[in-house]
């Protein structure tokens, strides 16, 4: 596996910690810490997949996924929270676009496992 991903978290220990996971799975990292951060790179590079927190400061999650989906619509989005599953927000976020969720509180096997699947998945979907 060897993606471009954006890592878009308002706390700096979790940028670190999926940049650090990432870097490990031989993908190239970007980190930012606001959704208006994000859309400044997504319209000047391109990436495989956004990782994506839900609850930023200044520019919500959704409001940020909405318009990445409305610049590159076939970019894999994925969702970061650590506000468990909140069944509204996952039901908007996939109405936007979004390839699926991974909790920060998640063991870190398991932040990958998913993170594989849904870059996997998302990937085959754009193919057909």
């Amino acid at each position: 596996m060897s993606y471009k991903v954006l890592v878009v978290d308002d706390e700096a220990a979790v940028r670190e910690l999926f940049s650090d996971l990432l870097k490990k799975e031989k993908c190239a990292v970007e980190c930012v810490a606001s959704g208006e951060e994000a859309l400044e790179l997504v319209n000047k590079e391109d990436f495989d997949i956004v990782l994506l927190d839900i609850k930023l400061l200044g520019m919500s999650g959704l409001e940020t996924l909405k318009k990445i989906k409305d610049i590159k619509p076939d970019l894999i989005v994925i969702m970061i929270t650590g506000f468990g599953y909140d069944e509204d927000l996952i039901a908007k976020s996939k109405e936007l676009g979004c390839s699926g969720y991974i909790g920060k509180n998640m063991p870190v096997s398991q932040i990958m496992i998913n993170f594989r699947m849904f870059a996997k998945r998302a990937q085959e979907q754009t193919k057909e």
